[in-house]
């Protein structure tokens, strides 16, 4: 009986042994982790410090990116200089010369016969076709003090405005009226010059809502007056956009045609936010392209995606940046050559090459891709860093 009790004490004094031990150990584990805690945070700063190098080590670019880096600025310089220059401004006969070609080409196919003779709010084909768009007259125009001298009739009548001409300039040539930024109309019909010459002019107000209704009514019962008088309308706005006055922004004319005609002389104007949209949409095509591109070649070993993708960014901020300075560069001494020797041809030939849309598209990317770069890298810092302090999970 005491051999049992004696052996039943040893058996307990084993286990309470065992679990002191073992206590012992988890005690002496979790002192040691807490000592790799505080040297973690103790040494923070030198800890972070070499966490930001192994972030530029492993997202600087390589041999292969430097060449995608060079791919993309030859893109981007190849573009500025055979793709997106502004158009050379041509005199009003000059630029008119082609879309008159066009036209007649189009209009020699119709035939006017038996259609009815113009009277009020109706032009005919052969008008339609033959005589100039009504909303270019100006002859008439001190009558009603409309200011249409000169080139202000392209800033004062809603048939050039780019946007509201499709619908007022239609229905202007399909009523032979003309209708002012104030969205007043007016008849416009032949009439005699002090040397006996007719020409059209300005003659008597018109109602431009019954102008409209007239025009769609027209548009129902004889479609191909509507069709002539789209292309005609197309082909004006064509002839006179990359001329020397240019077109207005789309919609100033309704708002400020003095505002408009200003911007227009200073080169704000249609047809060079047509080339810097244009410009701008290359530069995005080509950074796109680049994109994709280089994210093909990605592997595993290069790491995590997000820190491969820093270098994509930075190829496409780079070979950004690298082209608009050149291309700044180079207008800026052709501009000092100009002013030099007082030729002002190298100048102005520059600024044809001006790339106002890329260099928008590059401060765009330094902008966007670095704020990407950085939130990349926060988040590398803060995973590594969480994982030091944490170290191996200690089962308790």
């Amino acid at each position: 009986m005491a051999s049992r009790k004696y052996e039943n004490l040893k058996k307990q004094k084993n286990s309470i042994l065992s679990e002191v031990k073992s206590d012992n150990a988890k005690f002496a584990a979790i002192s040691g982790e807490a000592r790799r805690v505080s040297q973690v945070s103790a040494n923070a700063s030198v800890i972070l410090a070499d966490l930001d190098k192994q972030f530029e080590q492993a997202t600087k670019l390589t041999g292969s990116d430097i060449s995608f880096l060079f791919f993309a600025t030859a893109l981007q310089c190849i573009r500025q200089y055979l793709l997106t220059p502004f158009k050379e401004r041509l005199t009003d006969k000059a630029s008119a010369k082609e879309a008159h070609l066009e036209e007649k080409r189009i209009f020699d196919r119709v035939s006017a016969d038996g259609q009815e003779k113009t009277k009020r709010y109706y032009a005919s084909l052969r008008d339609i076709m033959i005589q100039g768009v009504p909303y270019d007259t100006q002859f008439g125009s001190a009558d009603f003090g409309l200011g249409l001298s000169g080139n202000a009739h392209r800033f004062r009548t809603l048939g050039h405005d780019p946007l509201f001409g499709w619908v007022f300039g239609t229905a202007n040539i399909m009523t032979n009226t003309l209708t002012d930024w104030s969205f007043q109309s007016y008849h416009i019909k032949p009439s005699p010059m002090a040397d006996g010459r007719m020409k059209p002019r300005i003659v008597q107000h018109a109602d431009t809502l019954l102008m409209l209704e007239k025009v769609m009514e027209r548009s129902k019962t004889e479609p191909q007056a509507l069709a002539l008088a789209v292309i005609k309308q197309r082909l004006h706005l064509k002839s006179d956009m990359f001329s020397v006055a240019g077109l207005p922004i789309p919609g100033m004319t309704a708002l400020s045609p003095e505002m408009a005609q200003l911007l227009a002389e200073h080169g704000v104007d249609t047809a060079n936010m047509l080339t810097v949209g244009k410009q701008a949409a290359y530069a995005i095509f080509i950074n796109t392209l680049v994109a994709v591109i280089h994210g093909l070649f990605y592997e595993e070993a290069f790491g995590a995606r997000s820190l491969y993708d820093v270098r994509t960014r930075k190829i496409l901020s780079y070979s950004n940046l690298i082209a608009s300075a050149s291309n700044l560069i180079a207008v800026a001494v052709m501009g000092a050559v100009s002013v030099l020797t007082a030729n002002p041809g190298p100048g102005k030939n520059a600024l044809r090459y001006l790339d106002v849309g890329g260099l928008a598209v590059t401060i765009y990317r330094i902008v966007n891709d670095r704020k990407f770069i950085k939130q990349v890298k926060q988040e590398f810092l803060e995973k590594e860093f969480y994982n030091l302090v944490m170290g191996e999970k200690i089962e308790i």
